[in-house]
């Protein structure tokens, strides 16, 4: 039996790395070993760490968390040399799976492969010249990445984005339910880490009391899996009229009349479910100060970033506030046309993503590399 070493250490990448294993199996018969959690694990991938585990916000947390990446990164090294996989599959989670192929370059002769690309043309440009060293072919989800990956002779192909699909499928499954009369329904995604709920959870709520005064509301706030419910709680405890969610997030994002979500995989999916919505994105000072002189673009939210325009609102850091998040959103509540524009707009990223099944083709891709 083949087999692949595969390491995802986001929640994101975990979802990806759960479709791409189910299109490879179709393929071949293989095991898996690596970093996912339990979607992953469902497909029956040999968990060495979980996600859950491996999520890091900022570098004060990854500085605190530097010895425990350590450990995991000479557990994978010495797991991928005991096992001499046929591939080994990094997908996205840069500042870790960087490290690990360099750490194997010299010994493991096999293919290493990149899906989903760290987004170099954003941030942390000089990465490249460590992918052009360690990594024998990228699988990348945006068209443009292509071309970005060419300037430096590192061999990568457009495969489609994989939330395509996955959206698609939902799209064509799902009815929209009828609104009650007079009430406007809103979502919120603060985000999968416990300090983003620290940083956004307080200005989404008392964004949420400002627009009770002009609406009536449905709420839902997302916790996912990873976030510790102890911490979670306090923040909503004096919060009426509201409902946790904890799965089918795309169902109450798609019967939403607005959205307010932090930066980062959500921005995609709320673009192509087609609910308008907001972005936030608030970490520490020191963070923000440290890390945005790498910053290349002018954008968070890649639904901006693929238009080239401000097509979302985005509110980062000290813009993150309740006064402006609650000018927004009552336009989208209330201004039909502002709503029916964005809307409108964000079809756009259908036909610039195209139709791919992306896991598909990027597993078919794999086997031809390295199983085959």
């Amino acid at each position: 039996m083949k087999s692949i070493f595969i390491s995802a250490g986001e929640q994101s990448g975990e979802l990806h790395g759960s479709s791409l294993m189910h299109e490879l199996k179709k393929i071949s018969d293989l095991s898996f070993t690596g970093l996912g959690g339990d979607k992953m694990r469902a497909e029956g991938l040999n968990v060495i760490e979980h996600v859950k585990d491996l999520a890091a916000t900022g570098i004060a947390e990854v500085v605190k968390k530097y010895g425990y990446f350590r450990k995991v990164l000479k557990k994978c090294s010495e797991k991928i040399k005991e096992m001499k996989p046929d591939a080994v599959v990094l997908i996205d989670y840069p500042g870790f799976n960087l490290r690990l192929a360099e750490e194997i370059r010299g010994k493991y002769k096999g293919k290493i492969i990149y899906y989903i690309s760290p987004q170099l043309w954003a941030w942390h440009e000089k990465r490249v010249f460590k992918i052009k060293k360690v990594v024998d072919k990228m699988l990348v989800v945006f068209p443009f990445e292509v071309e970005f990956y060419k300037r430096y002779g590192i061999d990568a192909e457009y495969v489609g984005h994989p939330l395509v699909k996955r959206i698609k499928d939902f799209l064509e499954n799902t009815f929209r339910e009828s609104p009650a009369d007079n009430v406007k329904t809103i979502t919120l995604l603060p985000g999968s880490r416990n300090d983003e709920i620290k940083h956004h959870l307080p200005v989404l709520i008392e964004t949420i009391n400002l627009l009770k005064k002009d609406f009536m509301l449905k709420l839902y706030i997302s916790r996912s899996q990873a976030v510790n419910k102890a911490l979670f709680d306090p923040f909503v405890k004096d919060l009426p009229d509201f409902e946790i969610i904890c799965s089918d997030v795309y169902k109450y994002v798609y019967n939403s009349d607005l959205v307010m979500t932090k930066a980062g995989t959500s921005t995609m999916e709320c673009s192509l479910i087609g609910t308008p919505f907001l972005i936030f994105y608030k970490t520490y000072p020191l963070n923000y100060i440290l890390l945005k002189p790498l910053v290349k673009i002018n954008n968070i939210g890649i639904v901006n970033i693929i238009a080239g325009n401000n097509m979302v609102k985005e509110f980062i850091q000290k813009d993150f506030n309740a006064g402006m998040l609650y000018k927004e959103s009552n336009k989208i509540l209330s201004d039909f046309d502002y709503r029916n524009t964005m809307q409108e707009n964000l079809k756009q990223i259908w036909d610039f993503l195209g139709n791919n099944n992306a896991s598909q083709i990027a597993a078919e891709r794999i086997n031809q590399l390295a199983l085959s």
